[in-house]
């Protein structure tokens, strides 16, 4: 059986689009189709931001791919930026002390830590243990990103003025082990995310300052345009989109999406193998413009 949503065209001004596993294909590139429905939905009068767990230079190439430049969200929520202009909007940095411990603790288990990086103010974009071999998924890791990094030989030992983040990339079970440690360790004075990336086939462990996620990011960009929450659609995939997909007026979870992301979503739409952001795009784009085919005004079958 079909359940339709109803959407109130009128009251959306904003969406929120994660990128990998959502913008971008299996692939990791932005097809015709996204990108037509991306500038598409702009023409229709939407704020359309990126909201995704990269930095920004991990980001400039997907952006001058889909060709739109506004503000956007970056590394998890914990920075904003202006790409039109490339000005930092708002940031929200760890804890020195905390981020030392926490360094520590992951050296000591072996790894060699990346640490991520106010690029505009420390000029890196990642930090990353020098007296620890890197693994070979970390390698390839920075090779697909192509980030700039600088090695330091113990971060449990820097002043981790400018580090936003910090995190190992290894696989699924090493990744499991640490984040148990650094759970048992620090509790609820971090944010621990694990996130799967196929694309480059490695999973990723992320620790943030408690005040950090997505939604946290877009909240900063709505206010400045007087975009109330329950006029924000967010759409995404991986668990670092689930407080997006909560707390806006229209969580979408993609067809790709973990369970738990589709569990949090009030609509599951088409996977990003078969441009199920695009499709959904140019449904709410219809609904905007009054061409609609088989759905009735105002509801989307989901």
């Amino acid at each position: 059986m079909v359940r339709v949503v109803r959407l109130d065209m009128k009251q959306c001004k904003m969406i929120a689009i994660d990128m990998d596993g959502t913008l971008l294909c299996p692939r990791s590139t932005v097809t015709p189709r996204v990108k037509a429905a991306i500038h598409a939905a702009v023409r229709s009068g939407l704020l359309v931001v990126f909201a995704t767990g990269r930095n920004i230079n991990e980001c400039k190439a997907v952006l001058a791919a889909v060709d739109h430049y506004d503000s956007g969200v970056f590394v998890g929520g914990a920075v904003v930026i202006d790409t039109r202009n490339w000005k930092t909007m708002h940031r929200t940095m760890m804890q020195p002390d905390l981020t030392r411990k926490l360094t520590a603790l992951l050296e000591s288990m072996g790894h060699a830590v990346l640490a991520v990086q106010d690029h505009s103010a420390g000029g890196y974009d990642y930090l990353i243990t020098g007296n620890i071999p890197v693994n070979s998924e970390t390698a390839h890791w920075m090779r697909v990103n192509s980030a700039s990094h600088l090695l330091v030989e113990k971060l449990s030992e820097h002043a981790h003025e400018h580090t936003i983040r910090v995190g190992i990339v290894a696989p699924p079970e090493e990744v499991a082990r640490v984040k148990a440690a650094v759970e048992k360790q620090f509790g609820q004075r971090v944010v621990l995310l694990n996130l799967a990336v196929p694309s480059a086939g490695v999973e990723v462990l992320e620790v943030f300052d408690p005040a950090v996620n997505k939604w946290e990011g877009i909240q900063h960009i709505a206010r400045q345009h007087g975009i109330l929450g329950q006029e924000i659609i967010a759409i995404g995939d991986d668990v670092n989109d689930i407080p997006m997909l909560k707390n806006a007026g229209w969580g979408i979870a993609m067809g790709n999406a973990k369970p738990e992301v589709q569990k949090a979503a009030r609509r599951v739409i088409g996977s990003n193998q078969d441009e199920g952001l695009a499709a959904f795009l140019e449904e709410i784009v219809a609904l905007r413009t009054g061409k609609l085919s088989n759905t009735k005004e105002g509801e989307v079958a989901a």
